[in-house]
């Protein structure tokens, strides 16, 4: 998996170095991930509700709901553990008070019972040794341990008792969204450390993504195999991508584009094979022939164009940026010039009961239409 994460990183420089002077430019904060045991146990995951929601184009927030059931008579204790790799690119992964740097509020609960954990530094994937996690003491150790990449990850752990039966365990806590020149934002989550419990699957799992509204967003196809294993809860529409000469994308994968609502995935006997790769690209470069200076304008509203030099805009294009809030919604339009531009982007979807009403807008989009009218 670091693996792919560095490809990304330097075809993110090998691009800026093409287009920009830019160094160092992609930041790999962290990546969602699974509880996994740490040693063999009996116990197996009958149930899983995984909740990934984007906070503000910055954060996602994990909540994690399980069923384990322990098949013995008898109350079972176990290390169970959550392998957090290190940041990469243009951060510092060195720890902030103990913990990773760019992750936060991790919270446990077993059967209504909060648990205390603690944080190893590992530096050598057989980190356990006879069923104690061996963490290394940074004053003494000789690899990196700040900058741009440190030669440690995180694994956070805990002892848990599961009595016979079914055990309910929540888990919570938020990571930084990564980023670079090239991408907007990308996000994993690990998957296929489900298949180290007992039952090697989980026996019902659920996937409930929430990007927020009016969003763009690819996810390769690296656990399904087409857009009709997700539920659209809301309205949107989607559209296959072939795999491409991008490190992220190995393999194909479908774009998503969300006017308001969650993705939801369901499976039974879930195996996964595959991580979960999510990410939106930037834009950069995409240029509209009749309207140069617009080009291609992106769903999001973290993603509005920068009005930094709005002057070079004429007439027709400061038209078509006006209503641009308007055309997220699915604004049926009657005048042609409007109508020609958005029925060719690829994220309109018209709604004809949309009534424009501004008062409705969010506060980043009335203040991007009070500054690209000053």
């Amino acid at each position: 998996m670091r693996s792919i994460l560095r490809k990304l990183l330097l075809f993110t420089i090998f691009l800026s170095l093409q287009t920009w002077a830019f160094a160092n430019d992609g930041a790999f904060y962290a990546s969602g991930n699974q509880l996994i045991p740490i040693v063999e146990t009996d116990i197996q995951v009958r149930k899983e509700i995984l909740s990934l929601k984007k906070i503000e184009n910055e954060w996602v927030e994990v909540t994690v709901y399980y069923e384990f059931f322990n098949p013995k008579k008898t109350n079972k204790e176990l290390i169970v553990g959550f392998e957090a790799f290190s940041p990469e690119g243009d951060v510092d992964g060195a720890p902030v008070e103990g913990k990773h740097p760019y992750m936060k509020d991790f919270k446990v609960n077993l059967n209504e019972k909060s648990l205390p954990f603690q944080v190893a530094y590992v530096a050598d994937s057989n980190y356990v040794k006879q069923g104690i996690i061996k963490s290394v003491d940074l004053r003494k150790f000789s690899g990196n341990k700040e900058g741009n990449y440190v030669d440690f990850f995180y694994v956070y752990h805990f002892k848990a008792t599961f009595k016979p039966g079914i055990n309910k365990l929540k888990h919570t806590y938020r990571y930084k969204l990564s980023g670079s020149i090239d991408l907007n934002y990308q996000f994993e989550y690990i998957l296929t450390a489900a298949n180290r419990w007992a039952n090697k699957q989980i026996d019902d799992f659920t996937l409930i993504l929430d990007m927020g509204s009016y969003e763009t967003f690819q996810i390769n196809k690296s656990f399904f195999q087409n857009a009709n294993e997700w539920e659209l809860q809301g309205r949107g529409k989607h559209s296959n991508v072939a795999k491409s000469n991008n490190p992220i994308m190995e393999s194909d994968a479908v774009k998503f584009h969300i006017q308001e609502g969650k993705l939801v995935f369901k499976k039974k006997n879930f195996r996964p094979k595959g991580e979960l790769y999510v990410y939106n690209f930037n834009n950069w470069g995409n240029r509209n022939i009749l309207y140069p200076e617009v080009g291609y304008i992106a769903y999001s509203i973290h993603q509005q164009p920068d009005l930094t030099e709005k002057n070079k805009y004429k007439a027709d294009e400061k038209k078509i940026l006006r209503n641009l809030p308007f055309a997220r919604r699915g604004y049926v339009f009657q005048d042609k010039l409007l109508k020609d531009y958005y029925d060719n982007i690829d994220w309109y979807l018209a709604n004809p009961n949309y009534q424009v009403d501004r008062s409705k807008l969010t506060n980043k989009e009335k203040a991007w239409l009070k500054e690209l009218d000053q």
